[in-house]
């Protein structure tokens, strides 16, 4: 099968590097925009965990996508010989040689993988649909193009593109707390709390925010005390989060409000939530 690959034409590889920087590439954009680290997409494993916290589901629902892909490969291990075998050889004149497998040799193994493909191939749609979600590309043609186009779309129209990161939407979807980040402030993100699951219009649900350092977990039980503390703001299921990137969890007399007072104190009057 290795010697099959390698003997392609020089194109074909060159078209499957570009299809592989590109993915790459898209993936580090998209978790750079959503907070977490790129590097990540670089790390089997870490890369599906990374996945799941962009569009809010927990990691171990990375596990849906992991073992699928370990059945994949132990059965390609288990029965390489005949897998191999379906793959032309190379002859001493140049010419290819039929392998010695035929299709009907290797229908357990293709029985086992398809088997784990399918779930896995769903579960793949499903989160890029919630990847346009995340960044407010909620119509069905940007999902189709998402799905279809995949690492190109991601790329361009999510993750070099102006597009702001808007929600976890899996979490947001179904009322659950979930972190944004906050990029105007050293060590801090947004924890947000919806007021319920969506019913109907997205825009119409309520989102109460509160700034918290980046260390506190709040949403594992950690540092409750502190994080109920925090300065909270209620806003309209429309106004993205990285607007409020002004003063929740910025004191009187302390530094770091990077906006005009006239936007803090209006904030203040219609947004904040009086204990």
């Amino acid at each position: 099968m290795l010697e099959f690959f390698l003997g392609l034409s020089q194109g074909l590889m060159i078209a499957a590097i570009i299809i592989v920087v590109i993915g790459l590439l898209s993936q580090m954009s998209l978790y750079a925009k959503a907070g977490q680290p790129a590097v990540a997409a670089l790390v089997p494993f870490w890369n599906l965990v990374v996945f799941c916290k962009v569009v809010g589901r927990p990691a171990k629902h990375a596990w849906f996508l992991i073992v699928p892909g370990l059945v994949i490969l132990g059965t390609m291990i288990a029965y390489w010989p005949i897998i191999d075998g379906l793959f032309p050889s190379h002859g001493l004149d140049d010419t290819w040689i039929p392998g010695e497998s035929k299709l009907s040799d290797a229908t357990v193994p293709f029985a086992i993988m398809g088997a784990a493909l399918l779930p896995m191939i769903f579960f793949t749609i499903k989160m890029f649909i919630e990847v346009c979600d995340s960044f407010g590309k909620h119509s069905t043609v940007d999902k189709v193009l998402c799905v279809l186009l995949n690492g190109i779309y991601i790329l361009i129209v999510l993750g070099v593109s102006p597009t702001p990161y808007e929600s976890a939407w899996w979490s947001r979807k179904r009322g659950l707390p979930y972190y944004m980040p906050d990029f105007n402030h050293k060590g801090k993100k947004y924890l947000i709390t919806p007021e319920g699951p969506i019913k109907g219009d997205y825009k119409d649900q309520k989102l109460r925010v509160k700034s918290i350092d980046s260390d506190w977990d709040p949403l594992n039980g950690e540092n409750l005390e502190e994080t109920a503390e925090a300065d909270e703001v209620v806003i309209s299921g429309n106004m993205q989060v990285s607007m409020l990137a002004a003063d929740l969890g910025i004191k009187d007399g302390e530094s770091g409000a990077e906006v005009k007072k006239s936007w803090q104190e209006e904030m203040k009057e219609k947004y904040r939530k009086k204990a």
